[in-house]
C-alpha cells in the first residue's frame, strides 16, 4: 500500500520514499503495536533526518490516514521542498538576511512572518524541526502562498545551525526586548541573520547564547512587547532599507 493526500502519506514503501526524497516530511507515526522491521528502519531514517516521529495509538493512525491500510505508518509532509542549509548557504549572495525562528508555535504567525521576509528582500527563513510549526496548508494559506517563493530550511538543531550561518559571515542578532541596541541604531551588515523567539517565552537560552547582540524596538503607550510577526515585520523592513533591498526578490525565489 502507497498512497498520499493533501498532507500525509502512508504505506511503509511511499514514507520511505518520501524520508529518502528528504526536505518534505514533517513529522513521522509509528503504530504503538508495531515493533516490526520496518518501523525500526523507518524510526531510524527519521532519526537521522532530524525529523520527529512518535508511536501511537492505531486509531490516531486510520484518523491521519482516513483509511486503515496504512500498514501502521502514517507521515505529515510539507506542501513545498525545504532547503538544505549547506546548499543554501553555498548558493547565498555576499548581502543576504535570514529571518531565523526559535520555535514560532502559530501557524498564521508563521505564515505572516514567511510573507513579510519575502516582501523584506529575506533570501530565507530558517527554522527547527522542533518545537515550533512546521509546512502545512494552513500555513501555506496564512501566507497566501508566499512560502512557494522564499526558500524555507529546517534543522535538527538551531543553535547549531545558527553558528554554522555565522561561520558562513552572517552576524547573528536577536530580536530581544532586553536587547541594548535599538533596531533603529544598528549598523546592519551585509549579512545578516535576525532571530525571533518563541511567542511566549522569547529566544531560548542556548539559541540566545549564539546571537552576536541583542536589539530591541523601542515602544511607547507602556507597551512591552508586539506582536511576533509585527515585531519580526518592523525589524525586516529596518534591515530591508539600510541595505537598500526593497522591492528586490530574494535569493533563491521563482
Amino acid at each position: 500500500m502507497a498512497a498520499m493526500g493533501n498532507d500525509v502519506v502512508f504505506g511503509a514503501n511511499a514514507v520511505r520514499e518520501a524520508l529518502r526524497a528528504r526536505g518534505r516530511v514533517n513529522r513521522l507515526y509509528l503504530a504503538q503495536e508495531s515493533r516490526a522491521r520496518d518501523a525500526v528502519a523507518l524510526a531510524g531514517l527519521a532519526r537521522a533526518q532530524g525529523v520527529r516521529f512518535d508511536f501511537v495509538p492505531q486509531a490516531k493512525l486510520n484518523a491521519l490516514a482516513g483509511t486503515h491500510e496504512h500498514q501502521g505508518v502514517v507521515a505529515r509532509v510539507s506542501p513545498v521542498e525545504y532547503a538544505v542549509l549547506d546548499e543554501w548557504l553555498g548558493a547565498c549572495p555576499a548581502r543576504a538576511l535570514l529571518l531565523v525562528l526559535d520555535q514560532v508555535q502559530h501557524p498564521k504567525n508563521v505564515g505572516l512572518l514567511l510573507r513579510t521576509a519575502l516582501g523584506a528582500g529575506a533570501a530565507g527563513v530558517l527554522m527547527p524541526a522542533r518545537g515550533g510549526a512546521l509546512l502545512d496548508e494552513s500555513i501555506v494559506r496564512s501566507s497566501a502562498g508566499a512560502v512557494f517563493h522564499i526558500p524555507v530550511i529546517t534543522c535538527r538543531n538551531l543553535a547549531q545551525a545558527l553558528r554554522k550561518v555565522r561561520d558562513a559571515g552572517f552576524w547573528a542578532y536577536g530580536l530581544d526586548a532586553s536587547g541594548e541596541a535599538s533596531v533603529f541604531e544598528t549598523d546592519w551588515p551585509a549579512r545578516c541573520a535576525l532571530v525571533l523567539g518563541n511567542e511566549t517565552r522569547g529566544l531560548r537560552p542556548g539559541v540566545r547564547k549564539v546571537c552576536d547582540a541583542l536589539v530591541r524596538i523601542p515602544l511607547a503607550g507602556g507597551l512591552e512587547s508586539l506582536n511576533a510577526a509585527v515585531a519580526a515585520g518592523v525589524a525586516l523592513f529596518q534591515v530591508a532599507a539600510r541595505h537598500g533591498a526593497m522591492g528586490e526578490r530574494p535569493a533563491g525565489s521563482d
